[in-house]
């Protein structure tokens, strides 16, 4: 807290009890803009001789928490309060309070916390309220077509989320997502993904497990036609730590395992079956710049080797360990256009590998959420950079059941480049323009993408696309 930008304004005043109250309240009031809103500055000692002036801090500290004004009993309350940070005895900060919040609210659980004056002097109580805003797990369907292919051959895929929150009564968070892809000949060629994830907040920090799997079958024609068909399993161990957290910065760190087996096969016979094992560890960022906010994120990963895993890399001598740099930046602003308010949001996103890298591990632009007016990860490289522009006004309906449209223009450009096994850049540039809407639960946008630059111009791929999403949830 900058207190000496404070009492300089007041050296060189007459010291009298006004110039003093006034300083003492602006002191305080700095106090409890830095989230400090239960400690107080008084007057330790004053000099009239010298003009110098001593002030204390009486912080004011978390005694206990409490659940609807008592004591836990139950054993949900309990577990509930196991987890969160121990702020019993700690300075009180309103941006502990912030984290607590965040926690306690879930899918299926609302939460408020009053601070009341504990009967220990200079001490408060933190009085948790809770509400079942949900009795049953949320349900959301979706629709999207982000296949590259015609209706018949799976350009269509329906997906399905199921959340649910406190189980086992500990503010966990658990998810269930399923994708199926919806093609003609069903008996030749399917696709299917699944994964559980499992998010558990304790104290500062948040563990989040996840197991996924994605399986296909699919005929390739040719002089002949022939069955192929493979199967790939992950799971993914993360632990994030919260370092800092503020009215303008919330700071984390966080360190992830992933490990991940793969299977294909072409006419019954195996061509593919590697395993992957790689540890990643980064920085989050959340932040106010130039008006707006801002998220980045930063990482760090490398291949492991363990468990007889593939190296995921290569250079000239052959196989090598995979190490790769990646980040991640979003900024929101909102603009004034023509007496309206209008939303800016900048995505800028890069991976440096430091080797040639196999498909799963290369850095792809090319789509509805890289660089818009292409489909199919259209290319790839083991390095790589895209900007993603996208102005958007929003008209907001006054009703209480709160419906908007949205229409947007976006213009976005990305580079990759690869060294092996032909050495070869490609820049893509391309234009969006589409429109969100939003009725209750039910969510729609349509894109239509233009491919300004990238491929040939007798590419299938220079068509212009467009982009369907709609979900509904209950």
């Amino acid at each position: 807290i900058d207190f000496d930008r404070i009492t300089k304004q007041y050296i060189g005043h007459p010291l009298n009890k006004k110039v003093i109250f006034s300083l003492v309240k602006a002191l305080t009031e700095a106090l409890h803009k830095a989230g400090y809103s239960t400690s107080g500055i008084t007057l330790k000692q004053a000099e009239a001789k010298t003009g110098k002036l001593e002030f204390n801090i009486v912080w004011g500290t978390v005694d206990k928490l409490i659940v609807a004004g008592k004591a836990p009993t139950t054993f949900r309350e309990k577990a509930m309060l196991f987890v969160l940070p121990n702020l019993s005895g700690k300075i009180f900060s309103i941006h502990d309070l912030d984290q607590l919040v965040e926690v306690l609210n879930t899918v299926n659980k609302r939460a408020e916390i009053k601070v009341l004056a504990s009967k220990a002097y200079g001490k408060s109580n933190l009085n948790i309220l809770t509400e079942r805003t949900r009795k049953w797990p949320t349900v959301t369907l979706s629709i999207n077509n982000s296949g590259k292919e015609n209706n018949q051959n799976g350009r269509n895929q329906m997906t399905l989320n199921v959340s649910w929150s406190d189980l086992l009564g500990t503010n966990d968070v658990w998810s269930f997502k399923t994708g199926y892809r919806l093609y003609k000949e069903t008996k030749k060629n399917t696709q299917q993904n699944y994964s559980l994830s499992y998010i558990q907040p304790f104290s500062y920090y948040t563990l989040e497990i996840k197991a996924s799997q994605s399986a296909y079958n699919k005929e390739l024609t040719g002089f002949y036609t022939y069955p192929s068909s493979g199967k790939t399993q992950t799971a993914n161990i993360k632990l994030s730590k919260l370092l800092k957290r503020n009215k303008e910065v919330i700071l984390l760190t966080y360190g992830e395992l992933e490990f991940r087996k793969q299977k294909s096969y072409v006419a019954n016979r195996l061509v593919t079956n590697v395993r992957h094992s790689k540890a990643t560890v980064g920085f989050s960022y959340i932040g106010q710049l130039w008006k707006g906010k801002l998220y980045t994120d930063i990482s760090f990963a490398s291949a492991l080797n363990w468990l007889k895993s593939n190296r995921l890399a290569y250079d000239d001598s052959g196989e090598t360990t995979l190490r790769l740099v990646s980040t991640s930046i979003n900024w929101y602003r909102s603009i004034p256009f023509f007496k309206r308010s209008a939303n800016y949001h900048m995505r800028i996103g890069a991976q440096y590998g430091f080797s040639s890298l196999y498909s799963d591990n290369q850095f792809s632009i090319g789509d509805e959420y890289t660089v818009r007016g292409f489909k199919g990860n259209s290319v790839a490289g083991d390095k790589g950079v895209y900007l993603s522009q996208t102005l958007t006004l929003p008209f907001n309906s006054k009703r209480e059941y709160g419906s908007s449209i949205s229409p947007f223009i976006g213009i976005d450009v990305g580079y990759v480049a690869q060294r092996k096994p032909k050495k070869q850049d490609d820049i893509l540039v391309g234009m969006a323009l589409g429109i969100k809407a939003r009725i209750k639960k039910l969510s729609l946008s349509f894109t239509y993408g233009i491919p300004l630059k990238g491929f040939d111009k007798t590419s299938k791929a220079k068509r212009h696309v467009y982009y369907v999403n709609g979900s509904i949830s209950f």
